[in-house]
């Protein structure tokens, strides 16, 4: 079997993308389900969450972008500076 080159490669990869974002768009809506999904009952756990809070995610963020930015800044505070000659 001959092997493809790499823009044919590409160009055979980019087609067969496009033909499957075509055939979800055309087909997806026919596999939703007609019914509407009923409404979820809170329970005991749930009961004492505030609707609408987002303390939680506010923490995680600040959380997780403070593991991102402090080695980044840790590694840009340790290089060591260039003397001019």
């Amino acid at each position: 079997m001959k092997k493809l080159s790499s823009p044919s490669f590409s160009l055979l990869f980019v087609l067969i993308g496009v033909l499957l974002a075509f055939l979800s768009v055309a087909f997806g809506p026919l596999l939703e389900s007609p019914q509407p999904t009923p409404t979820p009952i809170p329970s005991a756990a749930n009961a004492d969450l505030e609707i609408g809070s987002t303390d939680g995610i506010l923490i995680w963020a600040v959380l997780i972008t403070l593991v991102i930015v402090v080695p980044l800044v840790w590694r840009l505070l340790q290089k060591p500076k260039h003397e001019p000659r």
